[in-house]
């Protein structure tokens, strides 16, 4: 069960058009009225189906060298993966609307830096097959790539690839080390931010939900990310930006809170997307998997007591 990340691809944010959404807000008002159950299952198609973006040309140049493969995951469903390096391993995990691409600019200096680096397209992203998509699933697929791949040094996870890994860690899955990046805490929180933009009622959030739930099998309370880790000791690194538009700052606060040990580092005007291109974010990464001190603070991220 999770939002888009509405920000588009990493170069270009996407900028909506204010008519389009008065005129979007209107609409959902009196659908949210006239018509609550059609609205619900449109609301619940929106928050499940992933956006594909075309891939900039940076990306492609960060991919360069990796080795394709392709694991088939339960339902007979192919997905690719890319590796680069020898070592120990690290698994990167984007965020919903994502694809491996944008996370591989990783690969190198944790290559440099003695891992085995692997992305991958999750189902409905990328290259992979597949168009709509949830929280549960994915958390599922993490755990089949992590199973697939051994015991990992490492992952780091962005957005809604953070809220999987966390559910998949509560799930079993083996994981030493962990840096997440805007990492949504409330996934129901994030339905109803949603409904609230585009201008549905909380009727209509409430009756998407049941629906979600239903057809999952999984109630969204089981999937808070405080309450999964309260029971888990892997270290844990989670930046996030204080202007986050997309998942609310509050969301990585609460789950360093709750996370016995994490460390929570705030940035400033990076927002959801760019923060993952951040040199001294990317520094410290590294530095945090390798189990290295990751320096002080030098203007770009504030370390907030968690």
């Amino acid at each position: 069960m999770s939002i888009a990340d509405s920000s588009g691809p990493l170069d270009r944010p996407a900028r909506p058009d204010p008519l389009a959404i008065r005129l979007t807000r209107v609409a959902a008002g009196l659908a949210s009225r006239g018509a609550p159950g059609l609205s619900s299952w449109f609301l619940e198609r929106l928050f499940t189906t992933p956006r594909r973006y075309s891939v900039p040309v940076r990306e492609r140049d960060w991919m360069a060298g990796a080795r394709t493969y392709h694991l088939e995951l339960a339902g007979n469903m192919r997905i690719p993966l890319y590796r680069w390096g020898s070592g120990p391993t690290v698994l990167l995990i984007h965020g919903m609307s994502g694809r491996g691409s944008q996370m591989a600019i990783l690969a190198a200096p944790l290559v440099a830096a003695g891992f085995s680096v692997v992305a991958f397209d999750a189902p409905g992203h990328g290259a992979a097959p597949g168009s709509r998509f949830s929280l549960p699933e994915y958390a599922q697929v993490i755990m089949q790539v992590a199973g697939h791949l051994g015991p990992l040094a490492g992952a780091v996870a962005h957005s809604v690839g953070a809220a999987a890994a966390t559910v998949a860690l509560g799930q079993g899955a083996e994981i030493s080390r962990l840096v997440y990046f805007a990492p949504p805490e409330d996934m129901a929180d994030q339905l109803f931010r949603l409904a609230g933009f585009l201008g549905f009622s909380t009727r209509v959030a409430g009756r998407t939900q049941h629906r979600l739930e239903t057809r999952l099998g999984v109630p969204m309370e089981a999937l808070r990310g405080r309450d999964i880790a309260r029971r888990l000791t892997n270290p844990l690194l989670v930046f996030h930006d204080h202007g986050d538009g997309i998942v609310p700052f509050r969301d990585g606060a609460t789950l360093a809170r709750y996370w016995p040990g994490a460390r929570l580092i705030a940035t400033e005007g990076l927002g959801h997307a760019r923060i993952l291109r951040d040199p001294e974010a990317l520094d410290r990464t590294v530095r945090f998997l390798s189990g290295r001190p990751t320096g002080q603070d030098t203007g770009c991220a504030q370390d907030v007591a968690a």
